[in-house]
């Protein structure tokens, strides 16, 4: 196999006098699944997990981030959340702590703020990792746009990103706003208020979800229908459930049975067994325990041919046939060959898959740019992670030499 990108990388966690000696202990070689490179870039950075631990690295394979996390999340606009001792914090990309490892509870930054929860009550971050506004509250939700939902002696009301009430807390649940009106809960009954906490559809649903494409999906007397922002019902019959809409298209479910309806309230398709709805706005469909895909107007684009199919990213989606994985694109030609024992999806122009014991990193042309294998001489003080074709030693994450192979 040829590679563009040629490196290994050695992790040391001891001294090189303690691994000299590890390496005679022959009965304690770590398994292959104490290594776990399927995770997806996101921010320019991917997780890399080894002998039970998070880090990172970048697109050249480089660990910027030693594995010293029981948990990591993806990077999200510039922070990734760690975790330590069932504690949390954010880090940044060069490995800098924004915060100490030391909340109970955080959730990402969301329009320059991050819910954190400490001595059992919640606050918000802002992205210089201050607390801005202090833990306080009894129940919070991240920040949607410029407010987010808190709750005050068991009613919810919502508050701005410098804390200050904008609607007080009198509701017995909330959502936040989403295209200018958020859902709330008072007295069993939902309904919507607007930004200055005027009642823009009144208390009549059972359950109610935000807007999205100007539709949400409410169920009222036990009927489950779609309405606009005017409150109007957009069909004549009711569903059991119907998804969010994208491209003007959504899922409803009634009766066991999938159908796809637009934005009018006209159902296109019906009678599906199984379906999803993918981001690019095409849905997949099972027959016969195969899969493939379909316009949101029933056109059969992609024929079942699959055991399974994943959403489309960046143009791509995963298939599987006989156990083994590959990628499609959306006129259903295979683009990299169905030869995998899994894979995630791409992210960033890559994406992760394995072979055997070896992780590769693909692009959208199917080219390994990287390629990631527990060495078997491995030990739990002796942790060797072979990347393609060059030795970098690493000490606690930091390189120490390397041996570049011609």
């Amino acid at each position: 196999m040829k590679f563009k990108v040629s490196i290994v990388i050695c992790f040391l966690l001891i001294s090189v006098a303690t691994i000299a000696a590890s390496q005679e202990d022959k009965g304690n070689y770590l398994p292959a699944s104490s290594f776990n490179a399927s995770y997806s870039f996101k921010d320019g950075m991917c997780k890399i997990k080894i002998n039970g631990l998070y880090g990172f690295m970048n697109k050249e394979g480089r660990i910027l981030i030693p594995c010293n996390y029981e948990y990591a999340s993806d990077f999200k606009n510039g922070f990734a959340i760690v975790r330590n001792n069932n504690k949390f914090g954010f880090v940044m990309k060069n490995g800098t702590k924004l915060t100490e490892v030391k909340y109970e509870h955080l959730e990402p930054f969301n329009s320059e703020r991050a819910l954190f929860k400490m001595d059992g009550k919640f606050g918000y971050l802002n992205s210089s990792g201050e607390e801005v506004i202090a833990n306080t509250f009894e129940t919070a939700m991240g920040f949607e746009g410029k407010t987010a939902v808190i709750s005050v002696n068991g009613k919810a009301g919502f508050i701005d990103k410098v804390g200050n009430l904008v609607i007080k807390p009198e509701y017995d649940f909330a959502l936040g706003f989403a295209e200018g009106l958020a859902p709330v809960l008072k007295d069993g009954k939902w309904g919507y208020i607007n930004e200055n906490n005027k009642v823009i559809l009144d208390f009549k649903y059972d359950i109610a979800s935000t807007f999205k494409e100007g539709i949400a999906t409410v169920i009222s007397e036990g009927k489950t229908i779609i309405i606009n922002q005017k409150g109007n019902s957009l069909t004549k019959q009711s569903f059991d459930n119907v998804s969010e809409f994208v491209n003007g298209h959504a899922l409803c479910f009634k009766d066991g049975k999938f159908g796809i309806i637009n934005n009018k309230g006209n159902i296109k398709v019906s009678g599906l067994n199984k379906a999803f709805q993918s981001n690019n706005g095409l849905y997949a469909v099972g027959r016969n325990n195969l899969w493939g895909f379909m316009s949101a107007e029933g056109e059969e684009l992609i024929a079942p041919t699959f055991t399974s199919v994943g959403d489309f990213h960046e143009g791509l989606a995963k298939v599987q046939m006989d156990g083994k994985f590959g990628f499609i694109n959306e006129f259903g030609e295979v683009i990299i060959p169905l030869i995998y024992d899994s894979a995630r999806d791409f992210s960033e122009g890559m994406v992760s898959v394995k072979l055997g014991d070896t992780y590769f990193f693909l692009d959208d042309f199917g080219t390994e740019k990287l390629a990631f294998t527990l060495d078997g001489k491995s030990s739990a003080d002796n942790i060797i992670v072979k990347v393609n074709q060059n030795e970098l030693l690493y000490n606690d994450g930091q390189l120490i030499t390397a041996s570049l192979k011609k």
